[in-house]
């Protein structure tokens, strides 16, 4: 199956496209933020430290801790979420899912996968968590 990013990647970005635009400044526990997004807290968890460690969230400590966006959303680019969590060349790998797919030895599908990437990856880092939480909330 086709998938651009990893799962936990997935739950980060629906997490964060659940928090409440009037509440983008304001902290978010783990627990609340994955109850809001319906999705698995231990896995989410991890995504959050990597987001905190990455400069995107502010973690809190202690009792009534949580975590907070760094950052205005919107400039935080979706592209930049994605590469926090599953690493830069997220991007590179064949769509096919073939080890030795390149421009040397293409797949069936390698040109035509690299013209529509172009276009994905400017996309992705036009649109901004902002945009993402917009959406979600409408």
């Amino acid at each position: 199956m086709f998938k651009l990013y990893s799962k936990g990647c997935e739950y980060t970005l629906h997490a964060l496209s659940c928090i409440p635009l009037k509440d983008a400044d304001k902290k978010l526990t783990a627990k609340s933020l994955c109850k809001l997004a319906k999705i698995p807290e231990a896995f989410t968890r991890k995504m959050l430290q990597q987001l905190s460690q990455a400069g995107f969230l502010k973690a809190v400590r202690g009792p009534g801790g949580g975590y907070r966006l760094a950052r205005n959303p919107k400039c935080i680019s979706v592209l930049s979420i994605i590469e926090a969590v599953d690493g830069d060349g997220v991007f590179d790998q064949c769509v096919m899912g073939l080890p030795r797919c390149g421009d040397k030895k293409p797949c069936v599908i390698h040109n035509s996968w690299k013209k529509m990437k172009k276009v994905l990856l400017k996309e992705l880092r036009v649109k901004s968590l902002f945009d993402l939480m917009k959406t979600n909330q409408l």
